[in-house]
């Protein structure tokens, strides 16, 4: 980028008054020498002047409090998430380890064999299947009662 590009790209900004001294001596030095960007500056000069004198919006009372209410609600909502993420996992690996520990006392007290309607609980895939439906079937009926409880405190 050459030096006029890199001060037209900084006109606007000198004229609202938002470069440091060092670049507005920069861009005054080159506006002296190059008249399009000195007429530009003063074109900026006039919109900065014309954009100070139009009515300033005023902020609704309260709005910093309500925002940092809303953040800090925000940001306790995601904390409760986090815990409920991390208990559930929790639950998740509590409940692998009972299912294997459950399992392994089980065909140590059977003798390794434990037919039920002719399948043969203790063998390691036959187990695995069986305490995977279980667990969707119980995962199922707790996501339908969260549910509920959910759209029951919707409704209060």
């Amino acid at each position: 980028m050459t030096e006029h590009e890199s001060v037209r790209a900084m006109l606007a900004l000198a004229a609202a008054g938002a470069l440091d001294p060092e670049e507005v001596r920069r861009v005054e030095q080159h506006a002296q020498g190059c008249e399009r960007c000195r007429r530009d500056l003063e074109t900026w000069a006039v919109y900065t002047r014309g954009l100070r004198k139009l009515p300033q919006p005023s902020a609704p009372e309260g709005l910093v409090q309500r925002t940092q209410a809303r953040i800090l609600q925000e940001r306790a909502g995601a904390a409760a998430r986090r815990r409920s993420e991390l208990f559930l996992g929790a639950l998740a690996i509590f409940g692998w380890v009972a299912g294997w520990s459950f399992w392994t006392l089980a065909r140590a007290v059977t003798g390794g064999s434990l037919n039920v309607l002719g399948a043969n609980l203790m063998n390691g895939l036959t187990w695995s299947l069986v305490s995977t439906a279980l667990v969707w079937m119980t995962a199922a009926t707790a996501a339908l009662m969260l549910g509920r409880r959910r759209e029951m405190r919707r409704f209060l």
